[in-house]
């Protein structure tokens, strides 16, 4: 089964059964793991599995980043256990899980992603942001500070786990925005995957990841009905990014 998984406050809960209703809808069988922080009492339905932190009690690194964030930062602290999330999946009989932030929002068929996996150890999309300094000079500048790829999509196989196991690392080390040492909260950290794992792909079609940041370098139109992407490519998932 494709299993997909995002972590979230209980507040978010709602964003998280529409992220699922729209994973439903182009197969009936995927799976949504969802990681609830702070206390609640939801539970699981069919597919939709509720986890709540004490799952990740045994993970690598989870009771150091619990020390560190959970109690001055409850973004960061979110953010860091993405890798440690996906791993603990990976770990525990799923083959390939995707991660996805519950403002994402599914419109199109996401088999071949999965495929991808059959070969990659990761997926990452870029944030195709305009790099043309001339034109648009801070979309380059938001690439330089934010990072190549967007941390709302992270892709992830078996073979994929000591890469994950190195993220999770330097989340440990430092979550924070401090640009005039390269670091973005998680999701800097990214743009070093590729190089040091050459069994990553970084996915080129663009009809992943459509957002408020790539609304110049793809561009959007409708024909006979269907979003597409720089007139070639159908949309797959949008980032709302709230």
């Amino acid at each position: 089964m494709q299993t997909f998984c995002t972590i979230i406050t209980p507040d978010y809960i709602p964003f998280a059964k529409v992220l699922f209703a729209s994973l439903k809808k182009f197969n009936k069988h995927s799976l949504l793991q969802v990681l609830v922080v702070d206390k609640n009492d939801y539970v699981s339905k069919e597919n939709f599995t509720i986890h709540q932190l004490e799952t990740l009690t045994k993970t690598v690194l989870f009771k150091q980043i619990e020390k560190k964030y959970a109690h001055t930062n409850s973004d960061h602290f979110r953010w860091a256990l993405k890798p440690i999330f996906i791993s603990y999946l990976l770990e525990n009989n799923f083959e390939k899980v995707i991660f996805l932030d519950p403002d994402i929002f599914i419109v199109g068929d996401y088999d071949f992603l999965f495929d991808h996996l059959n070969i990659s150890s990761m997926l990452l999309t870029p944030h195709w942001s305009n790099t043309d300094p001339y034109k648009l000079e801070e979309s380059l500048i938001y690439l330089m500070r934010n990072g190549l790829f967007n941390a709302g999509f992270v892709g992830a196989s078996k073979k994929g786990l000591p890469a994950l196991k190195w993220w999770a690392g330097a989340c440990h080390y430092k979550i924070d925005r401090q640009p005039e040492l390269g670091i973005f909260v998680d999701q800097k950290y990214l743009d070093i995957l590729p190089v040091e794992y050459p069994d990553i792909e970084i996915i080129q079609h663009r009809g992943c990841n459509i957002a408020c940041w790539n609304m110049d370098a793809n561009k959007r139109t409708i024909c006979k009905g269907k979003l597409l992407i720089n007139d070639k490519c159908e949309a797959v998932f949008i980032h709302f990014t709230i």
